[in-house]
C-alpha cells in the first residue's frame, strides 16, 4: 500500500534528466580537451573511434560495469601510456574534465517543482548505477541519502544496493517507493528488494513481455504526485494513515 510510504527514492539518468545527451556533451568536452593537451591521441582517433575504443576497453573487466568512474580513469591512463604521455596525470585531469561536463544536466520540466513539493511530505533519496552526483547536478538539497553502484560495488538490479539505501534511511524496504525508468534494473530490482515501485515511462515505451507488469506507471512526476495523493485520500477514507 502506497500509504505506508515514508521515503521516495529515484533513479537519476533518464528519470530526472535525459542521459545520452549529457554523456555525449561530456564526451565531446573531453575530446576537445584531449585535442588541445594530448594531440597524439586525437590524431589517431576521431570522437566515434575513441568511444568505440573505450567500449572495447570496458569489456575487458567485469567490474567496469559497476565502477564507471574507475573505468574512465583507467581508460584515460591506458590512452596516455599508449601514446607516451604521463598516464596518471592524464587520467586525473582528464576525468575531472569529463566529470564536470557529466554533471551539466538538463532536468525534465517537471523535476524541480515536483521534488520541491514531494520533499514537504516525504524523505527523498536516490540510487544510480551511473556516476552523476546529486550534489554536483544541483539536487543535493533535496536528497537525504544517495547511493551509487561504484560506492558500494553492487549495481542494480542486485537487491543489496536497494537494501543499502534502506539501511541508510533506517527504514524497512516496504516504506520506500522507488521511481525509475528501467523495467528490470529499477522496477523489478526494487520490487525484489521489498520496495514499492513506480515505472516512469517518459517516452511511451512498451513494457517487456517477459517481465511481470508494473502496478504503477507514470509519464512524469506530476502523475507521481497524483498517485500519492490518491493513495492518501483512500487511506484517510478507510481510516488508515
Amino acid at each position: 500500500m502506497l500509504n505506508q510510504i515514508n521515503v521516495i527514492a529515484f533513479d537519476l539518468d533518464d528519470t530526472l534528466w535525459p542521459c545520452m545527451p549529457t554523456i555525449r556533451r561530456a564526451e565531446e568536452a573531453l575530446y576537445l580537451w584531449l585535442q588541445c593537451h594530448y594531440p597524439r591521441i586525437t590524431e589517431g582517433y576521431d570522437r566515434e573511434q575513441l568511444v568505440a575504443c573505450r567500449r572495447e576497453f570496458t569489456a575487458r573487466e567485469p567490474r567496469y560495469a559497476i565502477d564507471l568512474t574507475g573505468m574512465r580513469r583507467d581508460f584515460l591512463q591506458y590512452l596516455g601510456e599508449m601514446h607516451d604521455y604521463d598516464g596518471e596525470q592524464l587520467a586525473s585531469n582528464g576525468f575531472d574534465v569529463f566529470f564536470a561536463a557529466r554533471q551539466q544536466v538538463e532536468f525534465y520540466d517537471d523535476v524541480l517543482p515536483c521534488l520541491q513539493r514531494l520533499q514537504r511530505g516525504y524523505r527523498l533519496g536516490a540510487i544510480s548505477n551511473g556516476n552523476a552526483s546529486v550534489e554536483h547536478v544541483g539536487l543535493g538539497g533535496f536528497f537525504e541519502h544517495a547511493v551509487s553502484a561504484s560506492e558500494v560495488m553492487v549495481a542494480k538490479p542486485d537487491p543489496q544496493i536497494f537494501q543499502h539505501l534502506a539501511q541508510r534511511f533506517r527504514v524497512r524496504p516496504e516504506e520506500i517507493l522507488y521511481v525509475g525508468d528501467h523495467p528490470h534494473y529499477d522496477v523489478v530490482g526494487s520490487i525484489d528488494a521489498g520496495y514499492h515501485a513506480v515505472w516512469i515511462n517518459r517516452d511511451g515505451q512498451p513494457w517487456p513481455d517477459e517481465l511481470p507488469a508494473p502496478l504503477h506507471q507514470i509519464s512524469d512526476l506530476h502523475q507521481l504526485e497524483a498517485l500519492l495523493d490518491d493513495a492518501s485520500l483512500v487511506a484517510e477514507n478507510s481510516g488508515h494513515r
